[in-house]
């Protein structure tokens, strides 16, 4: 494998992490998924996630392994079961807008270098309402109540933080958005899953070793 097609597999890693691609948000990206479609299988199944390509909709994602699934697997490898690494929580649809807003605005502010974004709280009020269908308009109150309940969920989240632009209430963003990631980054990213990896196959082995040794005598 080239060191170009590997750090694009390495970037295919990242972004899936991330969250769902799709063809359309990077096609280039979506063709190097294709690529190394095996390879990224095993790799994301080394570390308990299930990757899901569903070529019909041109859309990848990755899927958390069941607690009977992890088990299962655990006590065929002959070693304890590995805490799930993927949580969710149900949105509701209005949600699900304001999160996406908040999402694409840091990520165009990314894509300029700008990784602290921050925006007023009336702004995102705006911005959510002018989604809605103009029947649902005109409860603004209701709305924006709404809008709020969804802010503070996020919060708790962790998905962003409270503050202040000139003394109004603000949101800021703590979304794990990857639409410029730096070489060194990426390197160092593989370098520590690998070492990771790495480590439970040496475990692995020493174990093998050591059942074989018993067997010997």
């Amino acid at each position: 494998m080239g060191n170009d097609t590997q750090l694009a597999t390495e970037h295919v890693k990242v972004r899936l992490l991330a969250g769902p691609l799709r063809e359309d948000d990077d096609p280039d990206l979506w063709k190097q998924l294709l690529l190394g479609r095996d390879h990224l299988g095993k790799w994301f199944d080394e570390i308990g996630v299930e990757l899901v390509v569903h070529t019909d909709y041109r859309i990848a994602l990755l899927r958390q392994t069941s607690d009977s699934a992890r088990e299962r697997r655990a006590q065929d490898r002959g070693r304890a079961a590995r805490p799930a690494l993927l949580h969710s929580r149900a949105l509701s649809f209005l949600e699900s807008q304001v999160l996406a807003y908040l999402h694409d605005k840091l990520n165009a502010a990314a894509s300029m270098g700008i990784f602290d974004r921050a925006m007023l709280r009336s702004d995102v009020h705006d911005a959510i309402i002018n989604l809605q269908p103009d029947a649902q308009r005109n409860n603004e109150a209701i709305l924006t109540s709404r809008i709020n309940a969804a802010l503070n969920k996020f919060k708790d989240y962790g998905l962003i933080e409270e503050t202040e632009l000139s003394g109004q209430p603000a949101v800021q963003p703590q979304l794990m958005l990857l639409v410029m990631v730096p070489r060194d980054e990426l390197e160092r990213f593989s370098g520590l899953i690998g070492d990771l990896v790495d480590s439970r196959r040496l475990a692995e082995g020493d174990e093998h070793g050591g059942q074989g040794g018993e067997d010997g005598e």
